[in-house]
């Protein structure tokens, strides 16, 4: 469905068309894309590099910045990058080919996009994700616009005569129900396209698409496989707020029944479209198991459908991270222990090999602004370990604030070398203004 622009505002209550700006080094492309956004209602710019696009927007205002990866001089990952610390609130998009896996696993990682397209790209996914994208851009302007006014209107009922009490009753519950409705608004599609959120459910389609390369899987496969990632959850929307706050070990009878109907109503959601029928299937057999335990349809090994298997691995991977089997957060270590512990059970053993291979390259979580994540050879005397060193079976090795010396990196590499495995080593970027508590490397 096509974004409607009729009616909206930015704050100060000027309607505009939305604006978007393409930016591609090929003029063809620019054509293309402008082509197949122009049957909708907004405002076309284009760019032929990455400098004049930041030319644009600093002369004018951008709602949705589409940009190509590989372009002469400043990249699409760059200019991306550099439009979101100048305007932070603008949509961004990257147009990526196959070839440019890496730079999108940057771009996603840094949480610079809010979302990204294959080329040659598909018109009608194109418009969607355009619509989707502009509709939460002026929702957020909606929002201030709104905000603005109950600002305003909360200015007058404060001037109002104590013998109007009635009526600023009456006209302050008119302004809450407003309001509500606003935030309720704001809360559902925020709850939809919540920037961590979004930015894990990017990093779990590239990562699926990257086990697939390994796997063998076609590209129309691959593609499916990526959709039924995005669109896995579609089934947990009927679930009630007790059931998304505790973790699955919790649910009752009834929960659990709901729970396994989820990838049966995901199918359910995208029967009507016909683009998709290779993704739902892949959903429908996301808890499927390997050793055939599994449900709706207890098929076992090689009767799962591989997008199923690797959804399967990718879903689980997420969930141990977010605490959601158990209520108990897993570091990055320990979630894959705890995929690695269930290769022929719940997981097929070729695709758990293929998972571990490239786990480690996807930060599901997000540094603190006072750590880094190095390897032990980039370690030094003095580092101030920011959070417990885990070895690749999840047993603690050191604890957080613990202050490495040369022997202790020593140690690390040598275990790295027994384990064939690098460790992950979080550390302070400042040691010298962290409390040690005596906890001390000797």
């Amino acid at each position: 469905m096509a974004f409607d622009a009729s009616h909206k505002q930015r704050p100060g209550g000027v309607n505009v068309q939305p604006r978007v700006l393409l930016v591609d080094d090929e003029p063809n492309v620019l054509k293309a894309l402008a082509r197949t956004l122009r049957q909708d209602s907004m405002e076309i710019l284009t760019a032929p590099s990455g400098a004049e696009a930041l030319e644009l927007m600093r002369a004018q205002p951008v709602d949705l910045l589409i940009s190509d990866m590989r372009m002469p001089g400043m990249s699409g990952a760059e200019l991306l990058s550099a439009a979101a610390k100048e305007w932070p609130k603008t949509r961004r998009v990257l147009l990526t080919g196959y070839a440019d896996l890496e730079s999108t696993i940057k771009a996603v990682n840094d949480g610079q996009i809010a979302s990204y397209m294959n080329k040659p790209w598909d018109d009608v996914e194109l418009r969607r994700v355009v619509s989707d994208l502009l509709a939460a851009r002026f929702l957020e302007l909606e929002n201030e616009r709104l905000a603005a006014e109950l600002a305003s209107k909360n200015a007058e009922l404060a001037n109002l005569n104590a013998n109007l009490e009635a009526k600023v009753r009456k006209r302050t519950e008119e302004l809450h129900y407003s309001y509500e409705h606003m935030v309720t608004l704001a809360s559902t599609l925020a709850s939809q396209r919540d920037e961590e959120n979004s930015r894990t459910v990017l990093l779990d389609a590239l990562m699926a698409q990257e086990i697939a390369g390994l796997l063998g899987m076609s590209s129309e496969e691959t593609d499916a496989m990526r959709k039924a990632v995005m669109l896995s959850g579609l089934g947990r929307l009927g679930f009630s707020d007790a059931m998304l706050d505790k973790p699955y070990c919790d649910y009752n009878a009834q929960e659990m029944q709901q729970f396994r109907q989820w990838p049966v109503l995901a199918e359910a959601a995208l029967f009507g479209v016909p683009a998709l029928v290779v993704a739902s299937d892949f959903i429908r057999h996301q808890f499927e198991r390997y050793d055939g335990s599994g449900f709706p349809d207890a098929l076992a090994g090689e009767h799962i459908p591989l997008g199923s298997r690797v959804l399967a691995v990718v879903r689980d991977y997420g969930d141990w991270l977010a605490g959601r089997f158990n209520g108990v957060a897993c570091n990055a270590s320990q979630a894959r222990h705890e995929i690695e512990s269930q290769t022929g059970k719940r997981y097929d053993p070729q695709v758990v090999d293929a998972f571990i291979q490239v786990a480690r390259r996807y930060q599901h979580d997000h540094l603190d602004g006072s750590e880094l994540c190095i390897s032990s050879e980039a370690l030094k005397e003095g580092m101030v370990l920011s959070r417990d060193l885990f070895s690749g079976r999840g047993m603690v090795l050191l604890k957080k604030h613990y202050r490495v010396d040369s022997d202790i990196i020593g140690k690390m590499q040598h275990l790295e070398q027994l384990m064939d495995e690098p460790l992950e080593i979080h550390v302070y970027r400042d040691a010298d203004h962290i409390a040690l508590s005596g906890e001390v490397g000797s």
